[in-house]
């Protein structure tokens, strides 16, 4: 399967793929690379629970890119909410690990979307 760094690259690229199976690919494709565990908690999940979350928040400025999208519990998305990533995963959060933590890191820095820290706040934001 080839690598995609968005949606949008599944639906230029349609040759017979529907474009709900293209989203379905992306979906698949980010929770295969998380070996379907979730990025915060580590917890097992299935295709019933499996959620993705936004890392930058979309209110935030967040895009649905690969860089920028985890696997997820429910439980971790409806608790992070809109929060940033700084703001909630951190050594104060009981599910917090630093191995997950630098995974995060690694994985937001892919290429095909920057993302960068805010020196005021420490927060992560979409790079310009």
């Amino acid at each position: 399967m080839p690598v995609f760094d968005c949606e949008q690259d599944f639906l230029t690229n349609l040759v017979a793929i529907s474009p709900k199976n293209a989203r379905r690919e992306f979906r698949y494709y980010i929770f295969d690379s998380w070996n379907w565990e979730c990025a915060y908690c580590g917890e097992h999940l299935t295709i019933d629970t499996a959620t993705l979350d936004h890392i930058i928040p979309k209110f935030k400025g967040g895009h649905s890119v690969k860089s920028n999208l985890c696997c997820c519990c429910s439980h971790c998305n409806r608790e992070k909410g809109s929060d940033g990533l700084n703001s909630w995963y951190n050594r104060s959060n009981s599910r917090y690990c630093e191995e997950r933590f630098d995974k995060l890191m690694v994985w937001i820095e892919q290429s095909g979307y920057s993302i960068k820290f805010s020196a005021t706040n420490h927060e992560l934001i979409p790079a310009s």
